[in-house]
């Protein structure tokens, strides 16, 4: 008897859990104030919460210890609950959270791409103080490098950009294999910026999470990777499958092909990167060995968006032809 009522319980509180996840902004309105106030920025004279000239939130009063805490705050973020409500959200309702952003339902959610950035800066502080970096004993000094050296070296720096670099490249297939998805239909190319930007933040987060993984065990074991590259293709999926809205199965091979097709283009876009290098140093039998691949990855790059739009094609057909 104990146990049923447990389960009911629990029951009640997992559809509570999901009614939240697809809706998060049912709270009160504030009421506006009927006090009439004074702006000391452009000395207007109002009713309500805000002045309508310029504004300025009503009841601004003189600086104190708390005005300077929330300044300081406001640089990382904290100086409001909309940065940790916002991480609570993405990593709790990814999809549904970036459904409302994109959908224009912006005001409880902090900025993406400031997000991002202070997230990744926490996380390489952390992990920086968790795994420091070791200084060359020969305390020799290389000056040669390549553009790819420092760019990779800039990117071993820089989680932020360096997760939304090549997460990037998932922006056009993304675009194209998920366009006509029963959620998020028809989805634009910047609102697709702003995806990839919201799985950047959840990737940098995980990334802190397997760095701490790693500190605890001395000998990180051989499953340590493939368990970690798993855990990230979930959260994609998770979050693919709450935005766009297609069973597990349809979301699951879509976005297997939008990682193939995102990797083929990185290739590609590398080995191009090559071919210039080449061509600028006369290396001609090296240039069509480079061209060739290059050529390859663009290929298996545009084979896996041209059949999901033929199934996608296929599948609107019969939606259509049943109706």
């Amino acid at each position: 008897m104990r146990a049923t009522l447990y389960m009911e319980k629990i029951k009640l509180y997992y559809e509570q859990l999901k009614q939240w996840q697809r809706d998060s902004l049912r709270h009160i309105q504030s009421t506006p104030s009927s006090d009439t106030h004074h702006c000391h920025c452009c000395e207007n004279d109002y009713t309500g919460n805000y002045c309508p000239t310029c504004g300025q939130r009503a009841g601004e009063k003189r600086l104190t210890w708390n005005s300077v805490r929330k300044g300081i705050m406001d640089v990382w973020g904290g100086g409001s609950r909309a940065l940790p409500y916002t991480l609570l959200q993405l990593l709790l309702r990814p999809g549904y959270l970036i459904a409302d952003y994109i959908g224009g339902r912006r005001q409880v959610s902090f900025p993406p791409v400031k997000m991002l950035v202070i997230v990744a800066l926490v996380v390489f502080l952390i992990s920086d103080w968790v795994n420091p970096t070791t200084v060359n004993p020969t305390g020799e000094v290389h000056l040669e490098f390549t553009l790819f050296d420092r760019l990779l070296d800039m990117l071993d720096t820089h989680y932020d950009w360096a997760v939304l670099l090549l997460i990037s490249f998932f922006i056009i297939p993304t675009h194209i294999i998920f366009r006509h998805s029963p959620r998020c239909t028809h989805h634009t190319l910047p609102e697709g910026f702003f995806i990839q930007v919201f799985n950047s933040t959840q990737i940098v987060i995980f990334i802190l999470l397997f760095n701490l993984i790693g500190a605890v065990v001395d000998d990180e074991p051989v499953w340590f990777d493939y368990a970690s590259s798993t855990i990230l293709f979930l959260v994609i999926y998770r979050t693919y499958r709450q935005l766009f809205g297609y069973s597990h199965w349809g979301t699951a091979w879509r976005l297997v092909m939008v990682f193939v097709a995102g990797l083929m283009l990185l290739l590609f876009i590398i080995v191009s990167g090559f071919c210039v290098q080449l061509a600028f140093e006369h290396n001609w039998a090296r240039l069509g060995r480079n061209l060739t691949h290059a050529l390859i990855y663009a290929t298996l790059g545009t084979l896996p968006i041209l059949v999901s739009v033929w199934i996608n094609h296929r599948a609107i057909s019969k939606a259509s032809h049943h109706q």
